[in-house]
């Protein structure tokens, strides 16, 4: 547990997307080609910024080839279009965590199917971190969103999980 293939995390993403479709949530799978692991989970949403200000958030959940788990990569940007900043993606999204901390956590990197700048959320500690519950997820995408998606103001709604099928 903890560990996951391309084919297991395209199928777990695949259910994760039925149960969001039953819940009439938006998020969307993106296939680019059909070259593996070219494919992720896409979802948008607008938050308040400090100021008030809102921000529109692009999350993707993707396959990491080298870690091999999912992968959290995410750009925000201001009403008039303009991407924030990486000094303002820390304020925003992690203002409690200490600066000298914060590049083992969320940093900047090509995302690795567009091969353009995202934030993303360092995935060395990942597996480890879903092979601590005791009883194992049927879907690890689903429980890789829900304990990651908070810290980067992504909540799924609580009726994710409730589907007996996939959690």
């Amino acid at each position: 547990m903890g560990d996951l293939s391309w084919k297991d995390f395209l199928s777990q993403a695949k259910q994760f997307l039925e149960i969001s479709q039953q819940l009439g949530d938006s998020w969307m799978l993106v296939e680019k080609d059909s070259d593996e692991p070219n494919t992720f989970l896409k979802f948008s949403q607008k938050i308040k910024d400090i100021s008030g200000e809102l921000v529109n958030v692009e999350y993707h959940v993707v396959y990491s080839i080298s870690y091999q788990v999912p992968m959290m990569f995410f750009q925000a940007h201001r009403s008039d279009g303009s991407l924030l900043d990486l000094e303002a993606t820390w304020k925003l999204f992690m203002p409690e965590t200490k600066a000298n901390e914060l590049y083992q956590i969320l940093t900047q990197m090509d995302h690795p199917v567009l091969f353009r700048p995202f934030m993303a959320l360092h995935p060395c500690r990942t597996a480890e971190v879903l092979k601590q519950f005791g009883q194992p997820s049927s879907n690890q995408v689903l429980t890789f969103i829900s304990l990651y998606g908070p810290h980067i103001k992504l909540n799924l709604q609580n009726a994710y999980g409730l589907s007996k099928d996939y959690t």
